[in-house]
């Protein structure tokens, strides 16, 4: 099976946000992990057409971080113009509805998130009686972790860290309550660079 690359469409949802679309009808595979950091040219997944391979890649003019809503599926029959996923852009983000009870210091440009890998409930401390993870002032270092996501009674530590992030930043916002549900990609902490 030969392999090519192809460019994804752009477009806009509902709310104005960017999304990447589908270039051709086909099958959409290997979709790149929800809060990944992509540019122009990264490859975002496969679309098989018949007996063509093509690896799909971000588009000039396209940056951010990937939020797929819902479960990704091993292969995806799409259409042509299709949604595949939506990309948030890497700076400046507002504090999710119903975060009362998070630290809810307003994220200002240059601030970077920590997005939900997946859907569950978050927690910002191991127990009841344990201090949180983190709190809006606090430095923190690659590694560290910032809270846990629960799924099916299975938890999940969410640490700081990965491409595109400094070695070390300081917390400026805690956009999530304590065992408030999360969506995957929903941003869960906000961090500016030291």
């Amino acid at each position: 099976m030969s392999e090519t690359t192809l460019p994804a469409l752009v477009g806009k949802n509902a709310t104005g946000g960017t999304v990447l679309r589908a270039p051709k009808v086909g099958l959409f595979s290997d979709p790149p992990e929800p809060g990944l950091l992509v540019e122009p040219g990264s490859a975002i997944g496969t679309m098989t057409q018949v007996s063509r391979r093509f690896v799909l890649v971000v588009p000039p003019g396209v940056s951010g971080r990937v939020v797929i809503a819902g479960r990704a599926q091993d292969a995806l029959p799409v259409e042509y113009g299709e949604t595949l996923f939506a990309i948030s852009p890497f700076e400046g983000v507002s504090p999710a509805a119903g975060a009362d009870a998070a630290d809810t210091a307003v994220p200002t440009a240059g601030t970077l998130s920590i997005l939900a890998p997946t859907d569950g409930v978050f927690y910002r401390a191991p127990s009841l009686e344990a201090k949180p993870y983190v709190a809006v002032g606090d430095r923190i270092g690659a590694g560290r972790p910032v809270g846990l996501i629960e799924v099916m009674k299975t938890f999940n530590p969410i640490a700081y860290g990965g491409a595109g992030f400094p070695d070390e930043a300081e917390i400026v916002a805690v956009l999530v309550a304590d065992a408030e549900e999360v969506r995957a990609g929903q941003a869960l902490v906000t961090v500016k660079r030291l």
